[in-house]
C-alpha cells in the first residue's frame, strides 16, 4: 500500500522531471495566450478562469495517462494559475509599481485558492487519465486475448 500510494504521488526520477518541465510550460504558455489575446476573461470577479482551469486540466489528465506523479499534475494546474494571474499582474496592472504587481502576484488569498482548486482539479483531472490509460490497457488486453 505505501509503495502505491508512493508511486502514485512521486512516481519515477525521470517523470517527476518531465512533470516539472510540463508545468513551467504550461505557466509559460498560458501567460503568453492571455498576454497575446489568445485566452480572455470577460469582467466581473475572476476566481478561477476557464481558459488556464482547462489548460491545467487537460495537461494533468496527460499528466495521469503517461502515468506521472499526482504531485505534478497538482503542480502543472497551479502553473496555469500562476501563468494567469502574472499576466494579470504585469501587464493588466500598469499604474502599479513593480512591489505592487508582486503584491498581487504573490497575494495569500489567490494563492491559497489556486492551490486548492490545483488539488481538487488536478487530482480529479490526473485520475481520468489514469483510468483512461487502464482502460485501454484492458481493451488491448482483451483484444490480444482472444
Amino acid at each position: 500500500m505505501r509503495e502505491a500510494l508512493h508511486s502514485i504521488l512521486f512516481a519515477e526520477r525521470f517523470e517527476r522531471r518531465l512533470d516539472v518541465l510540463i508545468a513551467a510550460v504550461v505557466a509559460v504558455g498560458t501567460f503568453v495566450m492571455y498576454a497575446t489575446g489568445g485566452f480572455s476573461v470577460d469582467g466581473g470577479v475572476v476566481f478561477l478562469p476557464s481558459d488556464a482551469t482547462l489548460v491545467g486540466a487537460v495537461a494533468a489528465a496527460g499528466i495521469g495517462y503517461r502515468r506521472g506523479s499526482l504531485i505534478g499534475a497538482w503542480v502543472t494546474v497551479f502553473g496555469a494559475y500562476i501563468g494567469f494571474f502574472a499576466e494579470w499582474a504585469f501587464l493588466g496592472l500598469s499604474s502599479h509599481t513593480f512591489a505592487g504587481k508582486l503584491a498581487f502576484l504573490f497575494d495569500p488569498v489567490s494563492l491559497g485558492l489556486s492551490a486548492l482548486a490545483a488539488v481538487v482539479i488536478g487530482t480529479i483531472s490526473f485520475a481520468v487519465g489514469y483510468l483512461a490509460v487502464r482502460g485501454v490497457n484492458t481493451i488491448s488486453e482483451g483484444r490480444t486475448g482472444s
